[in-house]
């Protein structure tokens, strides 16, 4: 028998030497079966370096809490790892916890916890410090969003242990009326005691909870749908999806995480956005949730790569004849008609072919051969590309262009949706300076985002020519393998 005590004495000794430091002694739990979580953060996510703001992982009201170092010195938040298991919910990892450090004296954790259509609310968090951090908690709160005060609130104050230890502080503000229904509702962690001054050390915070009881009774929604299978194309702007379901909704969030463009309105379920990668067909679960439960569904995403574009209008100008041109017509065309090239104006300017011409942007194996050229004097004169986009869209002009020595230095672009008028509304680029011969250089104009260019049978791009020389009596601008791309509507 005595064998028997001395070995359970034993046993019991190696289990509470095995236990770890990071665990705390269980904690007087303040537990409300009406309560629900309303706002949770688990700092798993943290980005990494100094924060400016730390939003919920979690939240009833979606865009309104947060977390602040506020006040002056050089303290700072950042993020620690591994941080801790106590308060942790949804079974999450220690991941990573927020770091408040020194100098702390002159700073202090503002958490914005409103408690719109909640009272009894109760924080919990798991607090430690590093051994020269802060020794002394002290807390208060708001129901204004600018007094604070500590009146009624039990806890006011907690001297946090050194970690790996952490312990679990319980603000109760259930018999505190002021804080319930409360959107300004705030609370003040500041920093004292021993080493709060100094240029190291820091306090350290993970698993901050707020729960509450839900003003009136509901129920949780339901029958949440979006349309299923979705496909869309990479920089091509979706038709939003909207959700249907039954009941209130305080807020949606949905995982994984949408393709890079794509987001979701956490108050509408609204997902909407232009897609800037491919991404294969993915599964997303998105989850609709109010005080009194949550439901979910799921909806299938992918993001198909851009069509090749098709080569709407091309001049190669290699079939020039010699002489004076008054009308350039393209050398392919799928449109009805072909796209012509016009110097209308006045002077003496005129269009000629030169040699050589450019291999740049060349289309379908041809040479470089011939190019156009626009003589001097152009400043009275503007080049006018018409080009009829019908059953295009997304559409892209690209062209190699040069001068001469005392050719025009600047083109300048602008565009007509109706035959008549020019504008530059929304052109990414409207004036360029060539390069001097022999330098022929790529523009690329992108007009997708221009709804008026696409499927326009009197779409014209103008160019005009400016700068000191473009008045003179010789000299010009030369142009070669001139594109226009669009996809089909």
């Amino acid at each position: 028998m005595r064998h028997f005590y001395c070995s359970l004495i034993i046993a019991l000794s190696l289990i509470t030497a095995c236990t770890s430091d990071r665990d705390i002694a269980e904690p007087t739990v303040i537990t409300n079966p009406e309560a629900v979580l309303v706002h949770y953060w688990n700092f798993n996510a943290l980005p990494s370096g100094t924060l400016m703001e730390a939003l919920p992982d979690m939240s009833l009201l979606p865009g309104q809490a947060s977390i602040s170092y506020e006040g002056d010195g050089t303290g700072y938040m950042d993020d620690f790892a591994p941080g801790y298991t106590t308060n942790a919910r949804n079974s999450d990892i220690d991941g990573a916890g927020l770091r408040a450090r020194n100098p702390s004296d002159t700073r202090y954790l503002l958490i914005s916890v409103p408690t719109t259509g909640f009272k009894k609310a109760v924080v919990k968090f798991a607090t430690a410090r590093s051994g020269s951090g802060a020794t002394q908690q002290s807390y208060t709160y708001t129901t204004d969003g600018v007094n604070f005060t500590a009146t009624n609130l039990e806890t006011n104050s907690y001297s946090a242990p050194e970690d790996p230890v952490n312990d679990l502080v319980t603000l109760d503000f259930s018999g505190i009326s002021e804080t319930d229904n409360n959107p300004n509702f705030k609370i003040k962690i500041a920093f004292g005691g021993t080493n709060a001054s100094g240029a190291t050390g820091n306090n350290r915070f993970d698993n901050l909870t707020l729960e509450a009881e839900p003003l009136t009774a509901g129920v949780a929604p339901s029958a949440l749908q979006y349309n299923n299978n979705n496909s869309f194309t990479v920089n091509t702007e979706i038709t939003p999806l909207h959700p249907t379901v039954t009941g209130s909704v305080i807020s949606y969030t949905i995982s994984p995480a949408l393709p890079d463009g794509l987001s979701i309105d956490n108050e509408t379920g609204i997902i909407s956005g232009t897609p800037a990668s491919e991404s294969p067909a993915t599964t997303y679960t998105v989850t609709a949730s109010n005080a009194f439960g949550n439901t979910t569904t799921t909806l299938s995403i992918t993001v198909n790569p851009m069509p090749v574009a098709a080569l709407i209008h091309y001049w190669n100008f290699n079939a020039l004849p010699t002489g004076t041109l008054t009308t350039v017509n393209s050398d392919v065309s799928l449109t009805t008609s072909a796209g012509t090239i016009t110097y209308p104006g006045t002077g003496a300017g005129y269009m000629d072919q030169v040699t050589p011409g450019s291999l740049i942007n060349v289309q379908n194996g041809a040479v470089e051969g011939l190019g156009l050229r626009v003589r001097n004097p152009s400043n009275t004169r503007n080049l006018d590309i018409k080009a009829s986009t019908v059953g295009y869209t997304n559409i892209v002009i690209r062209f190699a262009t040069e001068r001469t020595g005392s050719g025009a230095t600047e083109q300048q672009y602008s565009y007509s949706i109706d035959g008549v008028n020019f504008i530059t509304t929304s052109l990414p680029i409207t004036t360029y300076s060539p390069a001097a011969e022999p330098n022929f250089e790529l523009v690329a104009i992108d007009l997708t985002g221009i709804a008026g260019v696409l499927n326009n049978p009197n779409f014209i791009f103008r160019i005009n020519f400016s700068g000191a020389t473009a008045s003179g009596a010789s000299g010009n601008n030369r142009f070669d393998n001139i594109t226009i791309h669009g996809n089909n509507l």
